[in-house]
């Protein structure tokens, strides 16, 4: 049985013969034997199905590397820990670490890294990545897993981790919120629409009442934001949370420019907003709503302290010093045109740089302004 039987299956066992289009892409991207992240499918690069930054060039793994560094410096902890959630094949945090053990290594020494990993597949190539890397190494297969552990005091990274969130998809209709659901008709997955569930409703209200949907508009939300901000919460101690994704601020996100949604998909480096064609075999994602995402993380004693285009945050952290002068004329075997290439794709406008969202949150402590690194400044 593969992936497409197996959802037909369940949508045949259910009452109306339907799911929600959240268990839809849950079972797409995690089922435990034919989900697309479970798999051992190439997924990111130019074998798989997109690019990361942290893909593009080492250099964006460099940067952040500064930036962590300084966050623990602004946070006085002595005995550093870094987490990362969703790592994926581990090339962000090899070129951390890279950069750690060159600019600190007395750090690089007292260093803990704690790896969130939920594909198996992913868990064994970030053990190769790292494997050169001779500090303590945690990995767990849930965040919930590691929340139950003692609390951490370092910084919680993620980069592209929130966007492949499950998502339920909603539409104002003239006579208010429907969900769309996934059904089977003649061998083909195809949508229905029906009454909310009542925490989804819940999560609408909540929209509705910051910000009035028009009839319509066809939103994502994401329900699973909420415990994932809690869990956060439980794990970090003292810190700083980083994460970097697609996404925007409530207001921008649901505008009525995006009538239909942000879903995407993205198949062999094609992007698509069909998710029911290559099913198991493509990424599926929806951007992130920040304002959420922050409020959450409020209620879970996470305070925000930026928010900013990832092209912005790159520049305040430097990345521009890390451009190499040099004499090369060979685009294709000059390291240092290539290294300067990356730099300005990280931080292009109508590119990585622009679609990108940074979000810095803090917990456990009352910094001075003062100290807080400049990237903090809005």
């Amino acid at each position: 049985m593969d992936i497409i039987a197996q959802i037909r299956h369940e949508i045949e066992s259910q009452e109306g013969r339907a799911i929600s289009f959240s268990r839809f892409m849950e079972l797409a991207l995690y089922h435990d034997a034919y989900g697309y992240y479970m798999s051992d499918l190439p997924k990111v690069g130019k074998d798989g199905d997109f690019f990361t930054s942290a893909t593009v060039h080492a250099v964006f793994g460099e940067t952040l590397a500064d930036a962590v560094s300084e966050l623990w410096r602004a946070a006085g902890i002595k005995q550093p820990v870094l987490v990362e959630i969703g790592g994926g094949t581990g090339s962000l945090c090899s070129s951390m670490l890279g950069r750690i053990r060159e600019s600190a290594p007395d750090v690089y020494k007292r260093l803990k890294v704690v790896l969130i990993e939920a594909s198996p597949y992913h868990r064994r190539r970030q053990e190769e990545a790292l494997r050169e890397h001779e500090v303590e190494k945690v990995w767990h297969a849930s965040l919930a897993d590691a929340a139950c552990g003692e609390a951490v005091e370092g910084v919680v990274l993620s980069n592209e981790w929130l966007d492949a969130f499950p998502v339920h998809v909603a539409e104002r209709t003239k006579t208010g919120w429907q969900e769309v659901a996934v059904t089977c008709k003649e061998g083909q997955f195809c949508e229905v629409l029906r009454e909310p569930t009542a925490p989804l409703l819940a999560a609408l209200a909540e929209i509705d009442a910051a910000l009035p949907i028009p009839a319509g508009m066809r939103i994502e939300v994401n329900l699973g934001l909420k415990q994932a901000a809690q869990e956060v919460g439980r794990l970090l101690a003292k810190g700083f949370v980083v994460t970097i994704d697609y996404g925007d601020r409530q207001e921008e996100l649901y505008h009525p420019s995006r009538k239909k949604g942000t879903l995407m998909c993205y198949y062999r480096h094609q992007a698509h907003d069909n998710p029911y064609i290559h099913v198991g075999e493509q990424d599926i994602t929806a951007h992130v709503n920040f304002s959420a995402w922050s409020r959450y993380g409020e209620a879970a004693g996470l305070q925000e302290v930026c928010y900013m285009r990832q092209d912005k945050f790159l520049l305040q952290c430097g990345l521009l010093h890390k451009a190499v002068a040099h004499q090369d004329t060979d685009p294709f075997t000059s390291k240092a045109m290539k290294r300067n290439r990356a730099i300005l794709q990280l931080i292009d406008p109508a590119g990585l740089g622009g679609r990108f969202r940074v979000m810095v949150q803090q917990k456990g402590m009352e910094p001075n302004a003062a100290a807080l690194p400049a990237f903090f400044r809005q």
